[in-house]
């Protein structure tokens, strides 16, 4: 059973998923799954298609938003809130560790919220994830008016 870790009211993250769980995250209320992993990065993992169709079969929305630390850029964020907001309920992103999904989340949150840096870095340590060398990125976001 993948283990949820929630992060935000409404918003959960997860290492690798397994498609035959999408109705339990559906009955938990969840209404959206953003995959942040891309194909192919570990042999034997599920592929975006293959989690796609288990979410649309269960009544779920789906968007890929795949990301490597060497393809992590602006847009990238920009696209993860719109999956995000667009969800318009309870919404579930993975990755491997859930590391990745956790600092998009961060930066996203830097980025379109109200949040400080040090408030976000906090809740992901209170998760089980370490941010720290995203600080300055997230400092830098933070105190940008919006």
């Amino acid at each position: 059973m993948t283990t949820l870790v929630e992060l935000d009211e409404g918003f959960y993250v997860a290492g690798q998923v397994d498609p035959a769980e999408a109705p339990d995250w559906r009955a938990q209320g969840i209404v959206a799954v953003v995959g942040n992993r891309p194909d192919g990065e570990e042999a034997g993992q599920p592929t975006a298609a293959e989690v796609e169709a288990a979410c649309t079969a269960a009544g779920l929305a789906w968007r890929h938003v795949p990301v490597t630390m060497p393809t992590l850029s602006p847009e990238v964020v920009d696209a993860f809130q719109a999956a995000r907001r667009e969800a318009g309920g309870p919404v579930l992103a993975y990755c491997r560790s859930g590391m990745r999904s956790t600092l998009l989340w961060a930066l996203a949150e830097a980025r379109y919220g109200d949040r400080s840096a040090e408030a976000l870095l906090q809740r992901a340590r209170e998760a089980g994830y370490d941010l720290s060398s995203a600080a300055e990125l997230l400092e830098q976001l933070a105190a940008v008016p919006r």
